[in-house]
């Protein structure tokens, strides 16, 4: 099972993104732009645009995933892998779902492997 293949990456992505917007003497938990508490409360509009700037970053970094997307996505919208993220985000366990990058791609696998594609 793929779920948890790129959270050490994605995890790693966010962190440094967020140690760049924080001064090092405040100390603060990571800061997310989006997270998992915000996205629902987002436009649907808004969350179309995240999920596939989430999806795109996901192609460009995280090969483990990119034939089973490549398989699994082909010819879906994005409005119909919003609905995906929309409907699975409540459902993910807690780890799978720490930042809403992490969550994006756990749904999407989740979905696929759901659908019988498999991941390697």
């Amino acid at each position: 099972m793929q779920l948890m293949s790129a959270v050490p990456g994605l995890a790693a992505l966010i962190f440094a993104a967020a140690s760049f917007a924080q001064t090092p003497s405040q100390p603060s938990p990571l800061v997310q732009a989006i997270s998992p508490d915000l996205y629902p409360k987002l436009p649907v509009n808004e969350r179309q645009s995240y999920v596939a700037g989430v999806l795109d970053t996901d192609r460009l970094l995280f090969r483990q995933s990119k034939a089973q997307f490549a398989a699994c996505l082909n010819g879906k919208t994005i409005a119909q892998l919003t609905d995906v993220v929309d409907r699975s985000l409540p459902t993910l366990e807690p780890v799978l779902r720490t930042a809403m990058p992490v969550a994006v791609h756990n749904a999407l696998i989740r979905d696929c492997e759901r659908r019988g594609f498999k991941g390697s």
